[in-house]
């Protein structure tokens, strides 16, 4: 049904006789190495998002093969594919090759890793076989990667029936459709809100959806102007906190190699990087809240004893916590009470 439950469009557009040409909405595709790939998803699109917002408009960041599951264990991949709006946009960009990659909070990424910054025109052939190969590796990945577009553009005095309707007609045309949300204005609801939400499914009908040239009324100058970032992680997953960390005020403490490491590798293979986690006012003496950077993994430390664990110790009795063993730290995720501090984006 148009606007609301997923369809399946059988045969994809072949010709580009309706993608856009004009500078002012001209999509450049790049192709990204270089950076720390034990980040997560979120931090490297934000981060890669605010590295080249000088060149034009940074519309999305895709890790190919991108789980949040799987980063956490093997990585991100290797490189990203940037889509940047813009007239000049591809030029700009190649001229921040070499440049180390700042990541949230003004740190950069660890090593001396340098940006390797390549053009990757959209319908090109690509030379270069390892790319071809990798590409390939994740396809079946990236095809089923669903993404939340916003689109804005539209002419808002039209009813959010119509504009649900032809938003879903019009992206159906590069692949499937998820849904469509179109809302109306708080303050008058005879008016739709600027902004919509598409979510579609995989990276190469969201490259289409890019470049679509709109003739239907109301709706000439709609554009996708961004595509949602990997989430940021805040949920418990088998029993263990991840990402509950704020990376934005939590990168700026110093790193220091003789904290305690966390309870339990088995999340990730990736090397700790352990700092101080904002002071927690909640926390009785000698807790102390840590965070793990390569992971988002936050976690309490008794200063006294040397423990580290995931859950809220009680406050009653800090003895229990030095009885409980690490698979009951890590179940106990009905405890867990760690205060979040709220930060926002610069």
């Amino acid at each position: 049904m148009e606007g609301g439950s997923a369809t399946k469009v059988p045969e994809l557009i072949d010709s580009h006789q309706d993608l856009r040409k004009t500078s002012r909405s001209t999509v450049s595709r790049i192709y990204v190495e270089g950076y720390d790939t034990w980040l997560s998803g979120y931090e490297l699109a934000i981060s890669m998002k605010k590295h080249f917002a000088s060149c034009g408009h940074v519309i999305h960041v895709h890790i190919p093969g991108y789980s949040r599951g799987s980063s956490l264990t093997s990585g991100v991949s290797r490189f990203a594919l940037i889509y940047i709006r813009g007239e000049g946009a591809q030029d700009k960009a190649l001229e921040l090759s070499g440049a180390r990659l700042e990541l949230i909070g003004g740190s950069y990424s660890s090593g001396e890793n340098k940006l390797v910054v390549k053009p990757y025109p959209f319908r090109a052939k690509n030379p270069d076989p390892d790319l071809a190969r990798e590409l390939a590796r994740t396809r079946d990945d990236d095809k089923l990667e669903h993404r939340i577009m916003r689109v804005d553009g539209y002419d808002t005095s039209r009813s959010v029936e119509y504009l649900k309707s032809k938003l879903f007609k019009h992206f159906s045309r590069c692949g499937e459709v998820v849904f469509v949300q179109v809302l109306k204005e708080k303050e008058n609801e005879a008016v739709a809100r600027r902004v919509a939400y598409v979510d579609m499914t995989g990276i190469h009908a969201i490259e289409k959806a890019l470049q679509l040239r709109c003739n239907v009324k109301g709706l000439e100058n709609v554009k996708v102007f961004e595509v949602a970032n990997p989430l940021k992680n805040g949920a418990l997953f088998c029993g263990g906190p991840i990402m509950t960390w704020d990376p934005v005020f939590d990168a700026t403490a110093p790193e220091d190699p003789n904290l305690p490491k966390p309870p339990s590798p088995r999340f990730s293979k990736r090397p700790s990087i352990i700092r101080y986690a904002p002071e927690d006012p909640s926390l009785p003496k000698p807790w102390k809240a840590l965070v793990d950077c390569s992971t988002g993994f936050k976690y309490l430390w008794n200063t006294e004893t040397n423990v580290t664990q995931y859950n809220a110790p009680d406050s009653d009795s800090d003895s229990d916590s030095d009885s409980e063993t690490e698979d009951t730290q890590l179940n106990s995720s009905s405890n867990y009470n760690l205060r979040k501090r709220k930060c926002t984006l610069a």
